[in-house]
């Protein structure tokens, strides 16, 4: 840029503060006096300020505009008007001792000589917000030993990737971007990093304002402290009071004046939205739950907006935009760790991360921080490298809690993870299934386990339970550091109400939240339960027992829905009636591609399902039914006429289709490998993210086309895709769960994404 666009852009920051300063004079500006331009001159009630900006540091130059203030000044007192006449001598950077002399001296009193920042500062003490900020919590940021807010370990940047999948953006791309004006989302799952990365985003910008190179300073804006309010004044002024600034009004005054860039963090946190009795208003939900944050963004439409929330809250990126205000806005998703930011992350706990961390672990930075600080990482060995998610957090629980039972010696280690498996079940009534358990409810999960109120030891117990990490000091709140640890527990704590329902359903605090929660267990708690009964008669026959048990009860519409999806995953058919009532089964799919077992005994009403797959079904009347129920998208069917009877004419449809699936492929023009790479593909990372057994990936395929399956699983192991392990029922493959947004990419346009995989898939034939 050169000299002269510098100092253009200068005078058009100093006019920007005027106005906003002097509102009364909101449209002046630049002005000719006597055949000369001033560079502003605003006319109050009461004064008239004459403004001159400049970005030397020269003495030459400020005796200059000084003596065209002081004229200025002289001319108008001469008109006999009441109104004062102020000159303002502003400079970018601090006023020299040289040009303070010069302003003195022909100035005689009547200019002032300011740097940028000392007329910003009339406007809002930014220095002094900037200091408050620093003292309150930054969204979710804690240290992961004892939860203060501010975390033990230096930031390590994650990749942010663009949900188109076209980019991966550096952080300092995104704040250049914020700078400048651009507006940008971030997604990503719970302890992915969002509030980590919005806060260092944070400190680069106060970093910025305080070297003098920006004018706009950053506002960090907890959203889980808003909840309720509608208009941004408000959501502004709560902020500015809940972080200890003492003027609101002036940090709204520089919010309406353009120079605030906002950092908004948690568009999920600012409701807690309920499916029960609405679930076909979810859309409407979160429109109405996002109203203030809508109009705060609208209204900040010419500044930098960087806001953060989870992943899948909303349906797509469209969805988010039109819910958060944006007209235009990049949309990026937080990618979880590489294995070289992995190394340096541990390294920041002085472990040593030679040893390769099993692939079922997620390499959050939450989760990696939690279990580097607490210890635990040295729990794992390379017994734990060759399994799923459900084994291997049941793994790393069984060492951690036999590790625990030496450190508590009045509690065996298998009542400690009955505790945490008990807790589980009780953060199941939360919109995610972590948390918060409070204080009082950990409380009465020791007493209900352990059969006696918590003593010292109990209390220590509670406070330090390995899988829970600090949600609020403030509370001693508690939540679940990874949602599959957490889905794993309440999957093992449900397999315990099959064995045995009678006794489940004597505690109270189990009852209460199971007729809380309306989202039954995710598939990774399914397949827990489902493993907790190796004897595949003996899960039957339980299941029959909890079957019966539900029908004598008006209550626990939840365990209804968890005991249907472990009916339906474990492929055992109900011997009793059951009906699951007003349940959200969002974010899984319901798969019914080939059953043979007969699921007529079950049926769902009034619920609310994400995916529910159809292709191949070769006996309709063996499905269950579906009532007055949801369905964001029914896979395998082209329109409700093609639909089978079991699906009643009020149940509602938003999208059907039959493409993706084993038949579409085959439609495709595609060489039989590239075929089967997809079908295989699609059933280790679509259907199941948990393994499947070898045999189930020739299910379904001709002769022609089984040929290709062995070869087709060699080039998934070369590309590091998925690998072989051996279970009790024999073979299983289990896919890299790293892997899947590259293997969604490969489904989605296989020709067109570049993968070597389909290349070779090619070359089989």
């Amino acid at each position: 840029m050169s000299p002269q666009e510098q100092q253009a852009d200068f005078e058009n920051e100093v006019r920007r503060i005027a106005r906003a300063k002097w509102p009364a004079a909101r449209y002046s500006g630049a002005s000719m006096l006597d055949g000369r331009e001033r560079d502003g001159i605003f006319e109050t009630e009461d004064s008239i300020n004459f403004v001159e900006a400049t970005v030397s540091g020269s003495a030459s130059k400020a005796k200059e505009d000084t003596k065209k203030l002081f004229k200025s000044i002289v001319e108008h007192n001469r008109k006999a008007t009441l109104k004062i006449g102020v000159g303002w001598f502003v400079t970018k950077l601090e006023p020299t001792a040289d040009q303070r002399k010069e302003v003195a001296e022909h100035g005689k009193g009547h200019v002032k000589a300011v740097s940028f920042a000392q007329l910003q500062q009339s406007l809002v003490d930014v220095r002094g917000y900037l200091a408050a900020r620093m003292n309150h919590a930054f969204g979710s940021v804690q240290a992961f030993a004892n939860g203060s807010k501010e975390p033990e370990v230096p930031f390590v940047e994650i990749g942010l990737s663009s949900t188109l999948g076209d980019r991966t953006y550096l952080l300092q791309e995104i704040i250049d971007g914020a700078a400048a004006g651009g507006h940008f989302a971030i997604t990503g799952h719970y302890g992915a990093g969002k509030s980590m990365t919005l806060r260092e985003i944070f400190l680069r910008l106060e970093q910025r304002y305080i070297r003098g190179s920006a004018s706009n300073f950053p506002v960090y804006i907890n959203l889980r402290e808003h909840s309720g309010q509608r208009d941004p004044v408000e959501i502004l002024e709560r902020h500015a009071r809940s972080i200890g600034f003492d003027s609101p009004s002036s940090l709204i005054r520089a919010w309406r004046a353009g120079f605030v860039i906002l950092l908004i963090d948690g568009f999920d946190e600012i409701a807690s939205l309920g499916v029960q009795g609405s679930w076909k208003k979810l859309r409407e939900l979160r429109m109405r739950s996002l109203e203030g944050v809508r109009r705060l963004i609208k209204e900040s439409a010419e500044l930098g907006v960087v806001v953060t929330g989870r992943a899948h809250y909303f349906e797509d990126a469209p969805e988010l935009c039109a819910a958060l205000g944006f007209e235009e806005a990049e949309v990026l998703t937080v990618d979880e760790f590489t294995p070289e930011q992995v190394k340096s992350f541990l390294a920041r706990f002085s472990l040593s991360s030679t040893r390769p961390l099993p692939d079922w672990l997620p390499t959050r930075p939450l989760l990696l921080g939690y279990l580097a600080s607490k210890g635990l990482l040295a729990s794992l060995d390379d017994g734990s490298a060759d399994v799923d998610a459900v084994d291997g957090w049941n793994y790393l629980l069984a060492r951690i809690y036999q590790r625990e039972q030496g450190i508590e010696t009045n509690l065996d280690g298998a009542t400690l993870r009955q505790i945490l498996e008990r807790a589980a079940t009780v953060a199941r009534v939360s919109e995610d299934s972590l948390g918060p358990i409070s204080r009082k409810d950990l409380f009465s999960v020791f007493s209900e386990v352990c059969g006696y109120e918590p003593d010292e030891q109990g209390i220590l117990a509670i406070q330090r339970l390995p899988g829970l990490g600090l949600y609020r000091a403030e509370d001693e709140s508690r939540c679940f550091v990874d949602k599959e640890l957490a889905e794993v527990c309440a999957g093992n704590e449900f397999a315990r109400f099959v064995v045995d329902p009678f006794g489940a359903a004597k505690s109270p605090l189990w009852v209460e939240a199971m007729n809380t929660c309306d989202r039954p267990l995710g598939q990774v708690g399914v397949e827990a339960s489902v493993r907790r009964f190796p004897d595949q008669q003996q899960l039957k026959g339980s299941l029959t027992q909890a079957a019966y048990f539900l029908s004598s009860r008006q209550d626990l519409d939840c365990v209804r829905g968890d005991l249907a999806l472990v009916s339906l995953w474990a492929s055992q058919p109900l011997q009793a009636s059951l009906t699951v009532r007003a349940l959200n089964l969002a974010d899984r799919t319901l798969q019914f591609e080939q059953s043979k077992v007969d699921h007529s005994n079950l049926a769902f009403k009034e619920c609310f399902f994400d995916v529910v797959s159809l292709s191949n079904v070769s006996d309709p009347g063996s499905l269950p039914r579906f009532e007055s129920c949801y369905f964001e998208r029914i896979s395998g069917r082209a329109s409700r006429d093609d639909l089978p009877e079991n699906f009643s004419a009020d149940c509602e449809i938003h999208a059907f289709d039959s493409t993706q699936t084993a038949g579409a492929i085959r439609e495709g023009h595609l060489s039989v490998g590239e075929k089967v790479l997809l079908i295989t593909l699609r059933k280790l990372f679509i259907q199941s993210l948990s393994g499947r057994a070898e045999s189930a990936l020739y299910r379904g395929l001709d002769i022609d086309e089984r040929r290709y399956v062995a070869d087709v699983l060699k080039i998934l192991v070369r590309a590091d895709l998925a690998r072989e392990t051996s279970r009790g029922d024999g073979v299983v493959w289990l896919p890299t769960r790293k892997a899947l947004s590259r293997v969604k990419k490969i489904l989605s346009a296989p020709r067109e994404c570049g993968e070597a995989v389909v290349e070779e898939a090619r070359r089989l034939a």
